[in-house]
């Protein structure tokens, strides 16, 4: 098995109909692996990152992995080199793409190549594919250290016929609850809900990284430059889209939702409301909007995305989790950095709620 390496976006945008025939054919592939929004992250990735293809001879590949690369500190020497899976952490749901029954040979080549790489920890967040779990068996517990962390809840709405049997599937409380907080925020005297089309992409764009940042007091600078062209670049190409609720020209709540047309999932990412309006629950509003939508739309999944919130979980008919997994290989050096680190990043959190506190 051979296994080549692209570090650039012409490289990659080769193998583009590779890509697409790879993830029509996996099933186990997931929104965040299709061709539009991971070449929309690699094309606004801010770190180095490298795209790994598995094939057999001269045959088609088999197989695609997405590394990024980072350093720790991000200034001055370098004392740790990291690794981790492309996408991560905007990528609510990792993995790879292959075809299958080809991965009792892509996922050892794989492993080889990754090894022969440099670095010192490899990082493998939110991934529900077990051939990452395979991937991370490769790597032997005599040369390195290998550290799980505990699964995140990522709830979803499998999406009946109509808009009442999915209230009908809530419990009586929420059922009641959603009612009448939907009809109060329809009663209101401007109310207007929509989905804002692809030719105002870059004004909604900048309206829910707006909403987000002051919601969840977030700088919208670093907003903008994480989120702002990968957004516009996915409402291009069919993959995002925003949907508001208003009162007249008061913008009441905001979300970011991304599409995946194949298995018909509605994807929920990010959302911001206007705290004038906390009392009728605008955000829970506009997911219950969001959900009728797409049932009245045809999709046949709603996707919360990665977080157990309660409200999400009170919407939601099930839940999937993500694992998480460290690599770090042996030796005093990794060991003595990623302890040090421990004790800065703590010593910045601590910081960071000593100066919130004496604001």
């Amino acid at each position: 098995m051979a296994v080549d390496r692209f570090s650039c976006l012409d490289e990659v945008e080769i193998l583009e109909a590779r890509w697409r025939e790879l993830y029509a054919a996996d099933p186990r592939a997931n929104f965040f692996l299709c061709w539009e929004y991971v070449h929309a992250c690699l094309a606004t990735e801010r770190v180095p990152w490298l795209v790994l293809g598995v094939r057999d001879g001269n045959g088609p590949y088999l197989a695609f992995l997405a590394l990024n690369y980072r350093r720790f500190p991000t200034a001055g020497p370098t004392v740790n080199r990291e690794l981790s899976l492309a996408g991560s952490p905007r990528s609510d749901y990792t993995g790879m793409l292959a075809l299958p029954g080809s991965e009792a040979r892509v996922i050892p080549a794989l492993a080889r190549q990754i090894d022969a790489l440099p670095w010192d920890n490899f990082t493998l967040d939110d991934y529900s594919d077990e051939r990452i779990a395979m991937l991370v068996g490769e790597f032997s517990p005599l040369h390195y250290k290998i550290a799980p962390a505990q699964p995140s809840p990522s709830p979803y709405v499998d999406l009946p016929a109509t808009w009442d049997e999915y209230l009908g599937s809530r419990s009586f409380a929420t059922k009641r609850t959603l009612r009448a907080k939907v009809r109060k925020v329809e009663a209101l005297p401007g109310f207007r809900f929509r989905f804002a089309p692809p030719e105002e992409a870059a004004e909604a764009v900048d309206v829910l990284l707006r909403i987000n940042s002051a919601r969840w007091k977030k700088n919208l600078g670093k907003r903008r430059r994480i989120f702002g062209d990968l957004f516009r670049r996915c409402y291009e190409s069919g993959r995002f889209v925003v949907a508001t609720i208003h009162d007249g020209d008061t913008l009441v709540a905001a979300q970011g939702s991304f599409l995946e047309p194949s298995s018909g999932t509605l994807l929920g990412y990010m959302m911001g409301y206007n705290p004038e309006f906390s009392r009728l629950s605008p955000g829970a509003v506009l997911v219950g909007l969001s959900i009728r939508h797409a049932i009245e739309s045809g999709f046949r999944r709603y996707d919360f995305a990665r977080g157990g919130e309660d409200f999400k979980l009170s919407l939601c008919t099930n839940v999937k989790y993500t694992s998480h997994t460290k690599l770090t290989r042996r030796g005093f050096k990794a060991a003595a950095v990623n302890a040090g680190r421990s004790g800065f990043f703590a010593a910045k959190g601590i910081a960071r709620t000593l100066l919130r506190r004496s604001a």
